[in-house]
């Protein structure tokens, strides 16, 4: 067995161990049986086992990918929660001011609009 192989059951025993899980891949692939004078037909046993071992594997990578995504949503939260808060930026005008800005120039208009002269009234009749 090569050593990334080794590596990666010792993590999928770790974890089974850590969730209560008692068989791993590898204990039920080296599981032996005791032969008896009646007794299911071995290649049949090993070829069913074998299913088994697969259906472990798939689970093993499944729960850890979801561990790892977990993982980085966890540290996504605390980076978050520890990033400095935005501050408001110095050129923006809040509405409040916007609204007085706003009436500062309507009563400005209005101001001018009374200082005008007034246009004469025309005589339709003269046109």
């Amino acid at each position: 067995m090569d050593e990334h192989m080794k590596r990666r059951l010792d993590k999928q025993k770790q974890l089974f161990k850590q969730l209560g899980i008692q068989l791993d891949a590898l204990s039920i692939h080296e599981k032996q049986f005791n032969y008896k004078l009646r007794g299911y037909d071995p290649d049949e046993v090993d070829e069913f086992l074998d299913l088994v071992i697969k259906d472990y594997e798939r689970f093993y990578a499944h729960i850890s990918d979801l561990m790892d995504k977990w993982q980085e949503q966890q540290y996504t939260i605390r980076s978050m929660k520890n990033a400095p808060k935005p501050e408001a930026d110095p050129n923006l005008i809040d509405r409040k001011q916007l609204e007085e800005v706003v009436k500062q120039l309507e009563y400005s208009i209005r101001q001018l609009k009374g200082k005008l002269p007034r246009p004469e009234a025309r005589d339709p009749y003269l046109d």
